[in-house]
């Protein structure tokens, strides 16, 4: 589970391929969060098909990655990006990085150390990962599908959970 600003973010991909962490529009909005939020940022990202895409802004928002004792909490300043995208966020090699995190593809997981020593770990439910994947391709190159494929949007959390002073 990873959780920004107290909701439970679905979606997520860890990518030791991007240099930015980024997080998307209508993620960014389904967190509660506003313009007036927003620090200015003027400048583009280049993705690897060459396209460049117009960054809104950034925020700085603390990320908690796993849960209970294998919990681990981040600052992350997210790139806001207004597009449609197959995942709510991306979190790059300089967050993996300081997570110290070790990812499998083939398990689509991720583990990381904790302080105690221990290892903390991030399972993705491979079912509703494959069926995601396969609503996304049924979509891919049809006419009128603007928004994207929606899939296991944010959850608004349980509670419990408190945002740390800046």
């Amino acid at each position: 589970m990873v959780r920004i600003n107290g909701f439970n973010v679905q979606r997520v991909l860890f990518d030791p391929g991007s240099s930015a962490d980024i997080i998307y529009g209508d993620a960014f909005d389904q967190l509660g969060l506003t313009d007036k939020d927003l620090e200015s940022y003027t400048g583009t990202l280049v993705g690897f098909s060459g396209k460049q895409v117009q960054v809104r802004s950034y925020e700085d928002l603390f990320t908690v990655f796993g849960v209970g004792e294998s919990a681990e909490l981040l600052r992350i300043r997210y790139l806001v990006l207004q597009v449609v995208a197959a995942y709510n966020v991306i979190i790059g090699r300089n967050t993996l990085n300081r997570l110290c995190a070790v990812i499998s593809r083939a398990h689509l997981a991720v583990k990381y150390p904790l302080i105690c020593g221990k290892v903390g770990k991030i399972a993705v439910d491979q079912r509703g990962a494959k069926e995601c994947y396969n609503n996304c391709l049924s979509l891919y190159g049809k006419k009128g599908v603007n928004d994207g494929h929606r899939c296991r949007e944010i959850e608004v959390s349980e509670g419990g959970w408190k945002q740390p002073a800046a």
